[in-house]
């Protein structure tokens, strides 16, 4: 059904982020690339996503959105970002499809994909992820957070759906254990103590990773694999803004 999602962009800034200072911005997300900025490039992906309708953005200031067009409708972004999309959840509803703006090169493309695939496999919950290995080659020097399963390198490519009012169970579990989210085996471990033996020894497989993950939270997880590898940049630092700006102009990725 066109227009049934929901969109949160999450664009919370500071000042004194290394891309807000060499680019001279409140926020990092209003750094330009080639043009538009980041946060409105993100805009104009959803907006050419058909299965998008209302839209709202997440940042401290407000302000931030004044030049957008057309302007989003405005979330206050609290210090945590869970509790931002736990408040979004609560006041907007599901479905909800959460977007990092900061994943410079999203498409409209890559969210429809991910929307589709959602629902084909009927998830309560589902998060978008690249192969790590044709990121690597695709984005150089720019790696992503790795995550090694038996069955390939993942890495987290900025979108994340709430299909239903069941998925609040997600965040309540990334509120318990998130921290742990740069030691794979420490969250691992925190989750599934069983899975953490296969993760150790090389069986764990996305799937069964899933599936695991279901039977936790007693709601269907489901992984989407985005086939477009520039799906997994995100830009955190001067260097990935840099890469960015290189791919649009080259056109090897697109405008």
């Amino acid at each position: 059904m066109a227009g049934v999602w929901t969109a949160l962009v999450l664009a919370a800034g500071r000042p004194d982020h290394p891309v807000a200072i060499q680019e001279g911005v409140a926020n990092k997300h209003l750094a330009d690339l080639h043009g538009r900025s980041i946060l409105q490039r993100c805009l104009d992906a959803l907006a050419a996503a058909p299965s998008v309708g209302r839209v709202v953005v997440a940042m401290e200031d407000a302000s931030g959105l004044d030049g957008l067009d057309p302007k989003p409708e405005a979330a206050r972004a609290a210090e945590d970002l869970t509790d931002t999309v736990d408040a979004a959840l609560g006041q907007l509803g599901p479905p909800l499809l959460v977007v990092l703006a900061d994943h410079a090169l999203m498409s409209a493309d890559m969210i429809e994909g991910f929307l589709a695939a959602t629902a084909a496999d009927a998830a309560g919950v589902a998060f978008a992820l690249t192969d790590a290995s044709s990121a690597g080659k695709a984005l150089g020097a720019s790696r992503p957070d790795v995550l090694s399963l038996a069955d390939g390198d993942y890495c987290v490519a900025g979108l994340i759906a709430f299909a239903s009012a069941e998925a609040r169970q997600a965040i309540e579990l990334w509120r318990k254990h998130g921290a742990l989210r740069h030691d794979p085996k420490a969250l691992i471990r925190a989750l599934d103590p069983w899975a953490l033996g296969r993760f150790t020894g090389g069986r764990l497989t996305l799937k069964r990773a899933m599936e695991r993950l279901s039977r936790r939270m007693t709601i269907k997880t489901h992984a989407v694999v985005a086939p477009m590898p520039e799906a997994a940049l995100r830009v955190d630092r001067p260097e990935d803004l840099a890469l960015a700006r290189r791919l649009i102009a080259a056109r090897t990725i697109g405008t």
